[in-house]
């Protein structure tokens, strides 16, 4: 029984070293997947596109050892269907996230410090009078700070309920508008 398990064992083996040489001399041997690509149907002319240029050396005509130069020319204007199909891929982000820009946010206060992320993305630390990323601190609230960015002040909150009242300055109010207003 030992003698036929061992028997089977060393067939398996063998059957999984030759799919291991067929796959590697596949990949040793394989050549462009896009070679083939006919764009034509699409109303791409099959010049259009970025093109590898290999630059010469001055002195022969052999190409240098330098990695080829990719020459970027403008990708042509495709039928607005087709554009559309494009922006929609892109839209949907099936191919992966679109980066953007993370928002302006209070991330901590400890005590006299802030932790803060301004509208760059640049993230740290600061006092009360310091500035990061184009964002001044003003003021230090419970749960709130007052910045100013670009000369507008704007008030950012850990979490909304308790904490105080806003940090805003108050706009007075004369005694002819109190009257006026229900």
């Amino acid at each position: 029984m030992l003698d036929r398990l061992t028997l089977i064992l060393k067939g398996a083996c063998l059957l999984l070293a030759l799919l291991l040489l067929f796959q590697i001399s596949r990949i040793a041997s394989r050549k462009d997947p896009l070679a083939d690509l006919n764009l034509s149907a699409l109303g791409v002319p099959p010049s259009s596109g970025s093109t590898l240029v290999v630059p010469a050396s001055a002195g022969s005509k052999k190409a240098t050892n330098s990695p080829p130069v990719r020459d970027t020319k403008k990708q042509p204007d495709l039928p607005a269907g087709i554009q559309t199909r494009i922006d929609r891929i892109n839209q949907s982000e099936v191919f992966g996230a679109v980066p953007r820009p993370m928002p302006m946010a209070l991330l901590g206060i400890a005590g006299k410090d802030v932790f803060l992320r301004a509208p760059n993305g640049q993230t740290g630390l600061i006092r009360q009078g310091e500035e990061l990323g184009g964002v001044k601190l003003l003021r230090i609230g419970v749960n709130r700070v007052l910045v100013e960015e670009n000369g507008e002040q704007k008030e950012l909150m850990l979490f909304s309920g308790f904490g105080g009242e806003t940090l805003l300055p108050k706009v007075e109010r004369s005694p002819r508008e109190l009257t006026t207003q229900p």
